[in-house]
């Protein structure tokens, strides 16, 4: 008696009975080693910190953040540049997962169809990304400044000169009166 699948064509029963406990066999195996590679994928993370010191950022094997950290360098820092730099490290830190689960499935399924997969999926989401200096604020360079020139005090807004005596002091202080 012939199985009608195609992978057990021309086996008598006893053969494809064998077959089939093999590759129920086999599929259970890989079932086993793809839950223990789920459970060190959950353990992986990564932290990056900022060239200059001041964000540090980790995340989870997600890549969720669970860390976001601005040092005391960073204190009184441009909101934007150190906004900048959160974000630069974060997808830094996020690009390291890609590394870690490509290491982790080569180690342990490696060739497999699956496990390129989900190294392609996080390929697709955290693309590896360098760590960007911090940007340079106008003060940092000191633009429209010669060398030796000090800033110029910031001026206010002057009180514009009418001669319209609505109020009946003609533009005078009440002191000068």
């Amino acid at each position: 008696m012939t199985v009608p699948n195609p992978t057990f064509e021309g086996m008598d029963a006893g053969q494809a009975g064998q077959a089939l406990a093999k590759w129920a066999e086999n599929l259970q195996r890989r079932a086993d080693t793809f839950q223990q590679l789920q459970q060190q994928m959950s353990q992986l993370g990564a932290t990056v910190t900022s060239s200059d010191g001041t964000v540090r950022v980790s995340v989870d094997s997600q890549g969720v953040p669970t860390e976001l950290t601005v040092t005391e360098r960073g204190r009184g820092g441009d909101p934007a540049a150190l906004s900048q730099q959160l974000m630069a490290c974060l997808k830094a830190a996020q690009g390291q997962l890609t590394g870690q689960v490509q290491e982790l499935m080569a180690a342990t399924v490696p060739g497999d169809d699956g496990a390129e997969r989900i190294i392609d999926s996080y390929r697709d989401r955290f693309p590896e990304e360098p760590v960007a200096e911090p940007p340079a604020t106008a003060s940092d360079l000191k633009l429209g400044q010669l060398e030796d020139e000090p800033a110029p005090p910031p001026s206010r807004p002057r009180r514009p000169d009418t001669d319209d005596d609505e109020d009946g002091w003609g533009n005078q202080s009440v002191f000068n009166r």
